[in-house]
């Protein structure tokens, strides 16, 4: 599964319950619903990622990368 971030387009947000909804029928798994932002957090099979742009009222799908940070470096 990948981990998208969902945005809801700005004339959709009163509708954010449907989109939500819309968003589960396609394949999302949601995890997170930032309301004030407008954001959707969840997975996806791979396969279906690029059907969550069809869904009315959602302006733009990207993937979640994770913040991979290397170790700090110890003083010498």
């Amino acid at each position: 599964m990948d981990k998208v971030v969902v945005s809801v387009a700005d004339d959709s947000l009163d509708d954010l319950p449907a989109v939500v909804s819309a968003l589960r029928d396609a394949g999302m798994v949601v995890e997170d619903v930032l309301e004030t932002l407008g954001l959707v957090t969840g997975s996806v099979a791979p396969e279906v990622g690029d059907l969550l742009g069809a869904v009315p009222g959602v302006s733009r799908v990207e993937l979640d990368r994770e913040d991979v940070r290397l170790p700090p470096i110890p003083d010498v």
